[in-house]
C-alpha cells in the first residue's frame, strides 16, 4: 500500500471504521467492469458508509485530499451501463448498501421513505404487508436498489400513474459534491424532518417552498452532482382484482394504435408491448422453454391489465372491459387475436414482484440494451432500422410513459459473452446501431458510457456548457463520478 492510499484509509477509518473499508483486489476487481462494453479503471478502495453524516464527511474529505467518488447502491454485481466504473485514477467506490433502512411507510398518503441500499426484494414484500405497491419497472431484479432505479428514470409499467418524468420520485435528501446537505421538495422546510412529521407533513410533494427544484438536477445525473441518502416515493394500493389481457399480432402498427388509445383514455393499469422473444424471456426461465414459446407466439404481443379494488372491483373490471370492446369495434380491431399460450398468473408474477436474476439474461446469458424515447408514430421506423442490422437474437420492449405522451423504446441484443468472436461482433453492431438511431432522431435521454460522447456532440454547444456550469456549482472540484455525461473536461 503506497503512502497516499495508506493516508486515505487512515482518514476514512476515522469516519466510518476500518471494518467498513477494503483494499482487497478480490473485492475491488468487480467494480472495474460491468456487463457493458465500457472500459474504465480500477478503484483504489471501497468504503461502506452507514449514515448520512458519514457520506457528508467522505465527500468533504474527497475535496480536501483530491480523490474522486463513484457511488454504488445495488447489492449485486449485475451492473450494466458503465456508470459505476471509475473513469479517472485516484478513485474510490462509495458502496451505499449498508444504508438499507425503510424509514417510513405512510399508507394514508401512499408514500414510502427509503435509504439507497433498499432493494426491490426487501421493499416489495414489506409494502405488500401494508396493502401497498411500488410503481415498478418491468420485472426488476431483486438485488437492484429501488432508489437507483428511480433516480435513473427507469420506465414504470403503469403509464396512467406517470404524470411527470420524475415520477415516482418525490422528496430527497442529497449531499452535493461540495459536501453540503440539502433536502428537496416539501422536506426542504420549514423545520427538521421530525418537526415536519409531527406537524403532519407527509413529504408527498417534490416541489419545495420555492421554485428551485434540485431533484430534477440529480435525477439522471449518474451520481455526478450529488449522493441521495434517502428519498420518498409514490405508492398505490394493491388491487383486489386484476384481469390480464394478451393480444398478439404480426402487425406492430395495429397494436401500437390500440395501446395508444388505451393509454389516452387511461382504461388500464399496466400495459406494454414485447416481441415474441422478449415475452418468452420474461415468463420462462430455461432456454428450451424460451425458444418453444417464442416459436408459438406471433411476433408482437400487447399485454394490458385491468384492476379494481374494494366491493365494486368486479363491476369496475366489467365496465372497463366493455368500454375497451367498444373501442376495439370502433377502431376496426376486433380481428386481433387473443392469446392463451401463457398462464395469466405467470404474467401477474412479472407485474407484481421481482426476479432473482435479470430476466434478459435467461436466453443466452448476456445482453446489451439500446433504449431511447420516441413518439409512437416513429417506433416502426426504428424497428425496421435495427432489424436490418441485427435480425437474430433480438428482443424488443415498447413502454408508454407520461400518460402515453411518449414511449420508452428498447432493443435487447442477446449474446454469449463467453464467445469472443460473438462478443466482438456485437460490440461493433451495438455502437453502429446506436449511432444510426441517433441519426434517425431517437432521443437518448439516459446517455450512458459510449452514448454520452455521441449525444452531447449532437447537441448545440450551449447545452454542454450549461450542464458544466451546473456541475461547477454543485461539484466544483469534480469529485463525484467524473467523466460521465459531458463532464469529461
Amino acid at each position: 500500500m503506497n503512502n497516499h492510499i495508506d493516508t486515505l484509509v487512515h482518514s476514512l477509518a476515522k469516519i466510518c471504521g476500518s471494518k467498513n473499508i477494503s483494499v482487497d483486489p478480490n473485492v475491488l476487481n468487480p467494480y472495474s467492469s460491468d456487463m457493458s462494453f465500457f472500459k474504465g479503471n480500477n478503484p483504489n478502495l471501497i468504503v461502506w458508509p452507514s449514515k448520512t453524516q458519514e457520506v457528508t464527511k467522505i465527500i468533504k474529505l474527497a475535496n480536501q485530499m483530491d480523490f474522486s467518488i463513484v457511488p454504488v447502491s445495488s447489492s449485486s454485481n449485475d451492473r450494466h451501463h458503465g456508470d459505476t466504473i471509475p473513469r479517472k485514477d485516484n478513485c474510490i467506490i462509495m458502496n451505499l448498501t449498508k444504508m438499507d433502512k425503510i424509514l417510513s411507510i405512510d399508507k394514508k398518503n401512499r408514500v414510502v421513505m427509503i435509504e439507497p441500499g433498499v432493494t426491490f426484494e426487501k421493499l416489495i414484500p414489506k409494502l405488500q404487508q401494508s396493502g401497498l405497491r411500488l410503481l415498478l419497472p418491468l420485472y426488476p431484479t431483486g438485488t437492484k436498489s429501488v432508489l437507483t432505479s428511480v433516480l435513473e428514470r427507469e420506465p414504470i409499467i403503469i403509464p396512467r400513474y406517470h404524470w411527470d418524468t420524475s415520477d415516482p420520485l418525490l422528496c430527497t435528501e442529497v449531499v452535493f459534491g461540495t459536501g453540503d446537505l440539502f433536502r428537496t421538495g416539501t422536506a426542504a422546510g420549514p423545520g427538521t424532518l421530525s418537526q415536519q412529521k409531527k406537524a403532519g407533513q407527509a413529504h408527498v410533494n417534490p416541489m419545495g417552498p420555492t421554485q428551485f427544484s434540485p431533484y430534477r438536477v440529480i435525477q439522471g445525473a449518474q451520481g455526478s452532482l450529488g449522493i441521495v441518502t434517502w428519498a420518498t416515493m409514490k405508492l398505490e394500493f394493491i388491487p383486489s382484482e386484476q384481469k390480464v389481457f394478451h393480444y398478439h399480432s404480426n402487425n406492430i402498427e395495429e397494436l401500437l394504435d390500440f395501446q395508444q388509445k388505451l393509454a389516452n383514455y387511461r382504461l388500464c393499469d399496466e400495459t406494454f408491448i414485447l416481441n415474441n422473444l422478449n415475452l418468452a424471456c420474461l415468463v420462462k426461465k430455461s432456454r428450451e422453454e424460451i425458444e418453444n414459446l417464442t416459436n408459438s407466439l406471433l411476433k408482437w404481443n400487447l399485454i394490458y391489465i385491468l384492476a379494481g379494488r374494494g366491493n365494486l372491483a368486479i363491476d369496475k373490471l366489467n365496465y372497463l372491459e366493455g368500454d375497451i370492446n367498444d373501442l376495439m369495434r370502433d377502431s376496426n380491431l376486433t380481428h386481433l387475436e387473443s392469446s392463451n399460450l401463457i398462464d395469466k398468473n405467470e404474467i401477474l408474477e412479472c407485474m407484481n414482484n421481482y426476479t432473482a436474476e435479470p430476466w434478459r439474461t435467461r436466453y443466452k446469458g448476456s445482453y446489451q440494451d439500446i433504449f431511447f424515447i420516441s413518439n409512437f408514430e416513429n417506433i416502426p421506423k426504428y424497428i425496421k432500422k435495427v432489424e436490418l442490422k441485427h435480425p437474430e437474437n433480438l428482443g424488443i420492449y415498447i413502454q408508454p410513459i407520461n400518460q402515453g405522451t411518449s414511449y420508452h423504446c428498447e432493443f435487447d441484443l442477446f449474446y454469449d459473452s463467453e464467445n469472443g468472436s460473438e462478443t466482438n461482433d456485437l460490440e461493433g453492431k451495438f455502437n453502429e446501431i446506436s449511432i444510426d438511431l441517433m441519426d434517425c432522431g431517437a432521443f437518448f435521454n439516459r446517455p450512458y458510457g459510449y452514448w454520452a460522447r455521441e449525444v452531447y456532440a449532437r447537441h448545440i454547444e450551449q447545452t454542454s456548457t450549461a450542464l458544466r456550469k451546473v456541475k461547477k456549482i454543485f461539484d466544483p472540484n469534480n469529485v463525484l463520478n467524473p467523466g460521465v455525461l459531458c463532464f469529461d473536461k
